[in-house]
């Protein structure tokens, strides 16, 4: 049978029985019910199991037991008791396989990992007690490049390097185009405008757009620490005087190592896009040499 004729009575089935394949369909279309099918899928069968997996009280999760048995997805094998019908397995493999290689997935993983940079490059969400340091050398590299001087640059810079990165995929492998930001020029007393830039490491052959310029950085070693920015902004040291503890710590390790401050770029780079609100992630790069 040729891929067209398969189409074709791919197709006559579905319009055959549109009805019955929107209720099995329908079956999984519920955010606690897809919960439930992970939970029978991990063999957690019976109704307190259930119950305890999916955070539904009785009556709700009887409800939905019974829509997925009513559609043949699930089996009621005694009392109290259920499991995945072969059909219900099959569709779920299904489903699974479908969005994992979707371009839908895709897309919003990029978006949460656009939205998580934001989040940290903008200081929307205190420093970890213990200073750790770790010596880091940036090679070389190509980077598209976005700066903005206004009373909110880290919004505004963002919101132009998203719209062009986004689109390029750039934002689905922070690993593979790391971002890094930082002010440029730093805010100075008694005015509301300041600057910020924002990098994203490209290939070569990328080209200016707009906004958006392409430039060669030439790297260089870096002493670089962690910091939790939600502990750092609700600290009394972020208040009094604007910026991170930990910039200021970092500065204090260079000045009695063996380092000398370099002429290279000071950098912020977010990472841990699946990191909670209280644990949002930021890399502070100071530049240094022997």
């Amino acid at each position: 049978m040729d891929v067209n004729s398969s189409m074709n009575n791919l197709g006559k089935t579905i319009a055959e029985s549109c009805e019955d394949i929107a209720l099995i369909l329908g079956a999984l279309a519920h955010e606690k019910r897809l919960h439930l099918a992970v939970a029978l899928l991990a063999g957690r069968g019976t109704f307190e199991e259930l119950r305890q997996a999916t955070g539904l009280g009785k009556t709700a999760l009887a409800h939905h037991l019974a829509l997925m048995v009513g559609s043949g997805l699930v089996l009621r094998t005694g009392r109290g008791r259920y499991e995945l019908s072969s059909d219900g397995r099959d569709l779920l493999n299904i489903v699974g396989r479908t969005y994992s290689g979707s371009r839908r997935r895709r897309e919003v993983e990029a978006a949460k990992r656009a939205n998580y940079i934001q989040r940290i490059h903008t200081k929307e969400v205190h420093t970890m007690k213990k200073l750790n340091v770790e010596i880091v050398t940036l090679e070389p590299m190509h980077v598209a490049s976005v700066q903005v001087i206004s009373e909110t640059p880290e919004h505004d810079a963002w919101k132009k390097m998203r719209a062009w990165a986004e689109p390029k995929g750039l934002l689905e492998d922070i690993e593979e185009h790391p971002v890094f930001g930082f002010n440029n020029p730093n805010p100075s007393p008694g005015k509301k405008e300041y600057g910020y830039e924002f990098w994203i490491q490209v290939e070569p052959d990328v080209k200016s757009e707009g906004a958006v310029k392409i430039k060669k950085i030439n790297g260089g070693k870096y002493a670089v620490t962690t910091c939790n920015l939600k502990e750092e902004l609700e600290s009394e040291f972020f208040k009094e005087n604007g910026y991170l503890e930990s910039w200021k710590r970092l500065a204090e390790w260079v000045e009695n190592s063996k380092y000398r401050y370099g002429s290279h770029q000071c950098l912020e780079k977010a990472h841990d896009p699946d990191a909670s609100d209280e644990n949002l992630i930021l890399d502070l790069y100071c530049p240094i040499e022997e």
